[in-house]
């Protein structure tokens, strides 16, 4: 279940995530009237911005068409996949070939010695 699947079902108001690419770090501070700077990093220069959902794609122009940034991308949050009986699937995955690994390089050392 996506974050904001959970939150329609509480009655929140749902926010998307976009990734802004900026010229100068210093005009960061120009995006806050669109909405939540959330990050920002200066050796890489890109804000991560929360913006609301039922605003986004016009917010995501409008911002894109500023003169100071370079891209506009959306988050990969929502496309996440929370659900416990995936991730335990990922888990065991992950056990697996742990498990394969050690077993080959036990294998390994005791041809060695």
């Amino acid at each position: 279940m996506s974050i904001n699947e959970e939150l329609k079902s509480v009655g929140l108001q749902q926010r998307d995530g976009i990734i802004v690419y900026l010229d100068n770090i210093s005009n960061q501070y120009r995006l806050r009237k669109y909405g939540d700077i959330v990050y920002f990093s200066k050796k890489m220069k890109y804000c991560v911005i929360y913006i609301d959902n039922n605003d986004a794609e016009k917010i995501k122009d409008e911002i894109a068409n500023l003169d100071f940034v370079k891209m506009v991308e959306d988050s990969a949050t929502d496309k996440i996949d929370l659900d416990s009986a995936y991730i335990e699937e990922q888990i065991q995955d992950l056990a697996q070939k742990a498990e394969a690994e050690l077993a080959e390089r036990q294998e390994k050392e005791d041809l060695y010695n």
